[in-house]
């Protein structure tokens, strides 16, 4: 092992094109959801550096994250270490551009990425399935981050279908001052009963972005009007579709109207982007020290992250 073989990872965003409440799981009250994950062309950067001492030590650059307590990475580590008993640790330092509680699932891309590197590295026998079991301890987005692209996620998260890649050039994020708490828009949420058929399955049917929404979007304007006025400002400007990602506050349209935005928009960070497909996903995160993705395979449709043997933690970012 040479401690100072540092590797760079690409840690990238998500966006939900819809989310979709069903109802509680009675044994834990997680709320169950249908939502179709997109990765974005947003990304943390990532640098890992093996180290003797079997732990994982975290630093950042972002104010507020626990990079020195229990964070999402440090805590990947601990599960895969606990299940596979890893040979040495590592130092992890992240460069943030992904803004904790903006529902673009920074937190979680950041230990996806770290627990694909630390399983290749440690040259482990894990495929996507006992990966993806390891990544649902840590959050519930988590598995998600292991496959990228589009993906459609249901169950409280865990039951991932891989979907073909829908293509998307060019989108523009809002990023409010507010940090959202995920955990509060769920507590707020009431479950209402859905009628008509399912816009995600809709979606599915046609491939048509129009029309999907994200169904936590009226408890998230609630506790946070700053979001709701950048979903408002977007749909001033002529993106032809308009959602919150997650929980919120990050809020996105399609396409991007260009430097008009700003108009609408004042004092509100503002970043230009387009969709990451899966290939392209896989081939940039650096997990890998043969810069190929050797866990996923063409046939992998669908996979789903549920050992009993696991605590699951709560749902991340």
């Amino acid at each position: 092992m040479k401690t100072d073989a540092s590797v760079h990872l690409q840690s990238f965003a998500k966006i939900n094109l819809g989310l979709e409440i069903l109802g509680r799981r009675p044994r834990d009250g997680y709320h169950l959801l249908r939502t179709v994950f997109q990765t974005i062309d947003l990304c943390d950067d990532i640098r890992v550096t093996p180290q003797k001492e079997r732990i994982c030590s975290v630093e950042g650059d972002w104010p507020g994250v626990k990079w020195g307590g229990d964070n999402t990475i440090s805590r990947a580590f601990r599960v895969l270490d606990r299940e596979y008993g890893l040979p040495h640790g590592f130092h992890v330092r992240v460069k943030k551009r992904i803004p904790p509680g903006s529902g673009l699932g920074g937190g979680s891309g950041n230990a996806a990425v770290c627990l694909l590197h630390f399983a290749a590295s440690c040259s482990l026998d894990a495929g996507m399935p006992a990966l993806a079991q390891v990544a649902a301890v840590v959050g519930a987005d988590v598995p998600f981050f292991l496959a990228g692209g589009t993906v459609l996620a249901e169950g409280i998260g865990e039951q991932m279908t891989l979907l073909e890649d829908v293509r998307v050039p060019s989108l523009v994020v809002a990023l409010p001052a507010v940090e959202v708490s995920t955990a509060r828009v769920y507590r707020g949420f009431g479950l209402t009963s859905r009628q008509g058929e399912s816009k995600i399955e809709a979606f599915l049917r046609t491939g048509q972005l129009t029309g999907l929404e994200n169904d936590l979007e009226a408890v998230t304007f609630g506790y946070y009007p700053e979001v709701r006025t950048a979903k408002e400002a977007i749909s001033t400007a002529g993106c032809g579709f308009v959602a919150m990602s997650g929980s919120g506050g990050a809020v996105f349209g399609i396409p991007d109207p260009g430097p008009s935005l700003e108009r609408y928009l004042r004092g509100v960070r503002l970043v230009r982007s387009r969709f990451v497909t899966r290939k392209e996903y896989q081939e940039r995160i650096g997990a890998w020290p043969s810069g190929k993705a050797p866990v996923f395979g063409a046939g992998i449709r669908r996979f789903e992250s549920s050992r009993p043997s696991l605590t699951r933690s709560g749902r991340s970012e």
